[in-house]
């Protein structure tokens, strides 16, 4: 097989790292019954009940199709209830159901060991990254897109 000459990039260590971080965290969330493209939305849903599917766009940079997919995905699993807002018929307004709510704290425990792991990550390059440096770093990275 041939040398990857662009293996040690950052675009491509950053590609690498994040499939599997996010193939890791699909096995965390399967036995719940949702999936990477959705524990967001538990979380979200539960720390900001109400929210329309429009601010998630907005506020998330997530793309429109994809949010109404899942949305739509987690509507009929049973743990979203979506209602047409009674200020804008144009808008609808989401929240956890019961169920969702039951899922909420397996799924932000699915995340705080994922979360863990990736810490220790850091940890494990000789105490050289903090998870404060690192977080740093990608918030200048997400800034790119606005320069």
């Amino acid at each position: 097989m041939m040398r990857d000459k662009n293996d040690q990039t950052i675009m491509k260590q950053l590609h690498v790292a994040s499939n599997i971080a996010l193939r890791v965290l699909e096995r965390r969330l399967k036995p719940l019954g949702v999936n990477s493209s959705q524990y967001f939305f538990v979380l979200k849903l539960h720390d900001d009940p109400g929210v329309t599917q429009d601010q998630l766009v907005r506020e998330d940079s997530r793309h429109q199709s994809n949010v109404n997919r899942e949305i739509s995905r987690l509507v009929d699993l049973g743990f979203v209830d979506k209602r047409q807002s009674t200020t804008d018929g144009r808008r609808y307004q989401l929240w956890l159901t019961e169920a969702g709510e039951d899922l909420y704290p397996k799924v932000k425990a699915a995340l705080d060991a994922q979360e863990k792991v990736l810490s220790e990550c850091l940890t494990a390059a000789d105490g050289r990254v903090t998870q404060a440096d690192f977080l740093a770093v990608l918030h200048r990275i997400t800034q790119l897109d606005s320069k």
